[in-house]
């Protein structure tokens, strides 16, 4: 569900990446784009970010396999309903670009009800290089298409023959009453 919101945040900072090294004017393209949704959209799109899980929890998860049951309370876990989505819950992915001399010249900061949140795919960093962003992060999440994931193709149930009696019965009444309706011109 929230890996569309995932590839829309993806290009509009490749979008904002271009744009600084084509040296667009300020003004001409888009510096913020806000997304407003409720706690169904907040918490799976901060579970695919990696945001409160445990290392080996999100490793899991971009191998699309089950997480184990919490531990029961009061032991200690990250992932808890109220810290990850309480009343008027956000994310915020914000893109820096630094100087020319560092490693990477652009890189992800995830703020969670604005606070930096380590991203677990990134080493437990606050600060992620963009492309190991999405390299470590994204990529994983778009192997699949969202359409043909969340498209139902149902298979058509096996016809089996009747032998049922009853079954027989209603049958050849229905038939004699499409015959009558039939030959009076219904």
């Amino acid at each position: 569900m929230g890996v569309p919101l995932l590839e829309d945040v993806v290009q509009s900072m490749e979008q904002a990446i271009k744009a600084n090294e084509e040296k667009h004017p300020p003004g001409s393209y888009e510096k913020a784009r806000l997304r407003f949704a409720h706690a169904e959209t907040v918490v799976p799109f901060t579970c695919l970010l990696g945001l409160f899980l445990e290392g080996s929890e999100f490793q899991k998860i971009q191998r699309e396999e089950p997480l184990e049951l919490p531990p029961k309370p009061p032991q200690s876990r990250n992932w808890r309903g109220s810290t990850v989505a309480p009343f008027a819950g956000n994310n915020m992915l914000i893109l820096h670009s630094c100087p020319e001399n560092s490693k990477s010249k652009y890189f992800v900061q995830v703020l969670h009800n604005e606070q930096p949140v380590p991203m677990t795919g990134c080493n437990g960093s606050d600060f992620c290089p963009f492309e190991e962003f999405k390299e470590k992060i994204v990529a994983p999440h778009l192997k699949h298409d969202y359409d043909s994931v969340c498209t139902a193709k149902l298979e058509e149930p096996e016809q089996k023959p009747v032998s049922n009696k009853l079954s027989q019965l209603f049958r050849c009444l229905l038939s004699l009453q499409n015959d009558d309706t039939q030959s009076t011109g219904r």
